[in-house]
């Protein structure tokens, strides 16, 4: 819950259904933008302006279209200039500094060493398998997993950036004080809907 001092922004984008071909390239993209602790989000936002303690990335997938979710808790003093750089991160991954090979190798080598540890407890199995029913994926989705992650190229994952990230579709939540924040983002010139 955010309080006097902290704004919590989550910007999201409808995206393509679990089980498209971009599927795994998605997946790796989400890893390098705010999957890890070394990714671009968490770079710019937490280690280089030091804006937030952690500012992440997700995919919610689901059978029609999913949902990739950025965002984290920031200073309010800072909410305006977070909501840019989110904004600025989006804008970058699919065009002005797409994603490079160093960034892109150890993305796909944290993923992969990553994973074996998801199967650790009994409910992160049960996780996996109502994943499996509920999406209609294969039996052997999870076993393939790695293989499929192998296979993802840069340009698969470029590529996957310029069609599937766009400012055009994202939507933005702020939420805390709204006193101190709102006249600050209006300066941004975006539309604006409050909530209450």
């Amino acid at each position: 819950k955010p309080g006097a001092t902290q704004s919590v922004i989550r910007a999201g984008y409808i995206s393509v259904p679990i089980g498209h071909p971009d599927h795994y390239a998605l997946i790796l993209l989400n890893h390098l933008f705010g999957g890890q602790f070394t990714a671009r989000l968490n770079v710019n936002l937490r280690q280089d302006k030091g804006y937030s303690y952690g500012y992440h990335s997700s995919i919610e997938w689901h059978t029609t279209s999913s949902l990739l979710l950025a965002g984290g808790g920031v200073q309010t003093t800072v909410t305006r200039e977070a909501v840019e750089e989110t904004l600025k991160e989006f804008h970058n991954i699919r065009g002005d500094k797409p994603v490079d090979v160093t960034e892109f190798e150890a993305a796909k080598s944290s993923l992969l060493r990553q994973f074996p540890a998801s199967f650790e407890t009994p409910m992160q199995i049960l996780e996996y398998l109502v994943e499996i029913v509920s999406f209609g994926l294969g039996d052997d989705y999870y076993l393939s997993f790695t293989p499929n992650i192998e296979a993802v190229s840069l340009n698969d994952v470029r590529k996957a950036a310029q069609r599937h990230v766009g400012n055009d579709r994202l939507a933005l939540l702020v939420v805390g004080d709204r006193a101190l924040v709102e006249p600050e983002l209006l300066k941004l010139g975006l539309p604006l809907r409050r909530l209450d």
